[in-house]
């Protein structure tokens, strides 16, 4: 269970920062290409998902 916590966890914390990253690449560069924008959604949604996941096999240990 800790090392399906672990890579939970840092699944979480690359897709956390890919988004943030993008996010501010596209809020930079003015990017409004709807295709760009639902992947990067899609990305966000992801790291959400799989951070409340993270948190919750770390609350249950």
């Amino acid at each position: 269970m800790g090392i399906v916590t672990i890579i939970i966890a840092v699944a979480a914390l690359l897709t956390l920062l890919s988004t943030l990253i993008c996010g501010l690449w596209i809020r930079a560069k003015g990017l409004r290409d709807p295709g760009s924008l639902n992947f990067h959604m899609k990305i966000g949604i992801t790291a959400v998902i799989s951070t409340v996941l993270a948190i919750i096999l770390l609350l249950i240990q």
